[in-house]
C-alpha cells in the first residue's frame, strides 16, 4: 500500500487530496464551534451537516456529464478555485451563522464537483489492479486527517481565531489546485468526443451504469447498509457522551481509538481484498459491522464494573467499530471503480457519489428521529439488526440468476 507513495504521479495527487481535506475538516470544526458557541442551537448545528452533504446528493448526477466531457484535472482545478473563493467569503461573514451555513452549502457544491472527478481519476493515476491499494491508503489517510484536523483547529481557535483557520483552508485549496495542475495524466486525458446533448449524456450514463449487473447489485445492497451507517453515525457520539457519560478526556481517547481502528481496518482490507472475492468480502464486512453495533447492548450492561475494566471494554468496542467501518468502505469502492465502464466513468462516479450521500443522509435523519423518540442505544441496536438482516440475503444472492450474470462479466473479479 505504501509503495504508492513512491510513485511520483500518485504522491502529488495524494498530497493535493490530503491538503484540501485537512483544510475542510479544520473549517468544519471551526464553523461548528462558532455556531455552537454563539447560538447554542442544535437545529443550526444539524443544518451545517445537512448543508455539507446536500449538494452532493442533489448535484451529483448532473455533474457526471461534465466530468466525462472535460478533462477531470481541469474540473478538479476549477472546483478547488471555487471553494477557495467561498472560504475567503466566509472570513467576511463569521458573525452571521445563517450566511456561514449558506457558504458551507456553496462549499459543498464545489466538493460535489471535485469528489466525483477525483474518484473517477483513480484508475487513470494508479492503474486497474492497484485500485484496492489506492482506496486503502486514502481511507487510512482520511482517518488520520479526521483525527488530526479537529485537534489542529482546536489549538488555533484557542490561541488564534477562526479567521486563521479559514485562511489556512483557503490556502490549502490553492496548494491542491497547483498540485492537480501538475498532473498532466489527468489534465490531458482523452475526453469524450460524443456529440450527444447534455441530457442525452446524462441518460446514457444512468442506463449504462445500471446495465452492469454487479453495479446494480451494489446500489441495491448499499441502500439498507448505508442507511444503517447513517443511523450509527448519528447516535454513536451520543451514546458515548449521554449514556456512558464520558469525560472530555475519555471521549477524546475513544475518538482517537476509533480513528486508529479505521487505520488498522484500511491496512487489513488492502491485504484481504487481494485474497477474497470482493462481494464476499463486502458481505463479511456487513456482518462484522452489524455485530459491532449490536455489541453496544453488552457494553451498556457492564457499565457497573470498575472504571478500568469498563474503559478497557469500551476501548476494544470503539477500536472494532472503526475497524469494521473501514472494512466496509474498501470493497465497496473497489467493486465500483473496477467495474464501471471507462466511457461513463465520470457520470457513473457522480451518480454513485450522489446515491452514497443520499443513503447516509437518509440514515442520519432516521437515526436522529428514532434516537429522539426512543433512545440512542436502541437505535444503535436497530442499525445492527438491519445490517445483519441484509447480510442473510447472501445465500439467496449467491444462487440467483443475478449472480450468474455478474460472474459472466469480463471485468468480474475473482
Amino acid at each position: 500500500m505504501l509503495t504508492l507513495l513512491k510513485d511520483k504521479i500518485y504522491i502529488r495527487y495524494w498530497l493535493a487530496v490530503v491538503v484540501s481535506f485537512l483544510g475542510d475538516v479544520m473549517t468544519l470544526t471551526a464553523v461548528l464551534f462558532l455556531i455552537g458557541t454563539t447560538t447554542a442551537s442544535p437545529f443550526l448545528i444539524s443544518l451545517v451537516f445537512v448543508a455539507q452533504l446536500l449538494p452532493g446528493v442533489i448535484l451529483g448526477p448532473f455533474v457526471g456529464p461534465l466530468i466525462d466531457k472535460f478533462s477531470r484535472g481541469w474540473v478538479m482545478f476549477y472546483a478547488d478555485i471555487f471553494r477557495c473563493f467561498i472560504v475567503f467569503c466566509m472570513m467576511a461573514f463569521i458573525e452571521s451563522p445563517t450566511l456561514l451555513i449558506v457558504l458551507v452549502c456553496l462549499q459543498g457544491v464545489g466538493t460535489a464537483i471535485f469528489e466525483p472527478a477525483r474518484m473517477a481519476s483513480i484508475p487513470t493515476i494508479v492503474g486497474f489492479h492497484r485500485i484496492p491499494e489506492s482506496i486503502a491508503l486514502f481511507q487510512t489517510t482520511l482517518a488520520v486527517i479526521k483525527l488530526a484536523g479537529p485537534i489542529i483547529a482546536g489549538v488555533l481557535l484557542a490561541f488564534q481565531s477562526i479567521t486563521i483557520v479559514l485562511f489556512l483552508d483557503a490556502i490549502s485549496y490553492i496548494v491542491s489546485a497547483t498540485l492537480i495542475l501538475s498532473l498532466t495524466v489527468i489534465r490531458k486525458q482523452e475526453v469524450s468526443t460524443q456529440n450527444h446533448s447534455y441530457v442525452k449524456q446524462l441518460l446514457i450514463g444512468v442506463s449504462e451504469m445500471f446495465r452492469v449487473p454487479i453495479l446494480l447489485f451494489l446500489m441495491i445492497l448499499l441502500l439498507p447498509v448505508l442507511i444503517s451507517v447513517g443511523m450509527f453515525l448519528t447516535n454513536y457520539k451520543a451514546v458515548l457522551l449521554q449514556v456512558f457519560q464520558l469525560t472530555n478526556l475519555e471521549f477524546g481517547l475513544m475518538e482517537g481509538v476509533y480513528a486508529f481502528g479505521t487505520v488498522v481496518g484500511a491496512i487489513i482490507s488492502s491485504v484481504l481484498i487481494k485474497k477474497y472475492t470482493h462481494y464476499k468480502f463486502l458481505y463479511a464486512s456487513i456482518v462484522a459491522l452489524g455485530l459491532c453495533n449490536m455489541f453496544v447492548f453488552v457494553v451498556e450492561k457492564v457499565f457497573f464494573l470498575e472504571l478500568q475494566i469498563y474503559l478497557g471494554i469500551l476501548i476494544v468496542w470503539c477500536l472494532f467499530l472503526g475497524l469494521t467501518n473501514a472494512l466496509l468502505i474498501i470493497p465497496t469502492s473497489t467493486i465500483f471503480l473496477q467495474n464501471i465502464p471507462e466511457m461513463i466513468r465520470g457520470r457513473g462516479t457522480a451518480i454513485f457519489y450522489s446515491f452514497f450521500n443520499l443513503y447516509i443522509l437518509t440514515g442520519t435523519l432516521i437515526g436522529g428521529l428514532v434516537g429522539t423518540k426512543l433512545n440512542v442505544i436502541l437505535t444503535m441496536e436497530l442499525s445492527g439488526i438491519i445490517l445483519l438482516l441484509t447480510a442473510i440475503t447472501y445465500p439467496f444472492f449467491a444462487r440467483s440468476t443475478f449472480m450468474k450474470k455478474i460472474q459472466a462479466q469480463p471485468a468480474y473479479n475473482r
